[in-house]
């Protein structure tokens, strides 16, 4: 029987437990947006400087291309950022599915101000 794999032990930034509300929306094939898809409202679990995990009602398909929407302050304004769904498994013990999200391909300014996000939830 293969060895369980532990990943907390291979992540290199700490994840901080944290709820709160995003939104996003899988891209479609050719880097274009889905038209068609409405914007999936989600939760975090937990989040760090180089990715997220959230909680989602429906599955979304490893390797998909997410735009996400980070409602900051009073939710006039979002912080928005790109990622990609590392992986997607059934909720335990609640309904929707856990996904695990890498951030790329977001303005440097957008993930300074990220990380500035990620810090001050680190600190509370």
């Amino acid at each position: 029987m293969p060895e369980a794999i532990d990943y907390a032990e291979r992540r290199e930034h700490q994840r901080v437990p944290v709820v709160q509300a995003l939104f996003l929306e899988v891209e479609a094939g050719g880097g274009r947006r889905q038209t068609e898809s409405a914007v999936i409202r989600c939760e975090t679990v937990d989040v760090s400087v180089a990715g997220l995990r959230l909680l989602v009602p429906q599955e979304i398909a490893a390797g998909s291309v997410l735009h996400i929407a980070v409602p900051m302050g009073d939710w006039k304004d979002n912080l928005e950022l790109a990622g990609e769904t590392k992986w997607c498994q059934e909720a335990r013990g609640k309904p929707g599915y856990w996904v695990g999200i890498e951030l790329n391909d977001t303005t440097r300014e957008n993930m300074e101000k990220w990380c500035v996000v990620v810090q001050q939830l680190s600190a509370k």
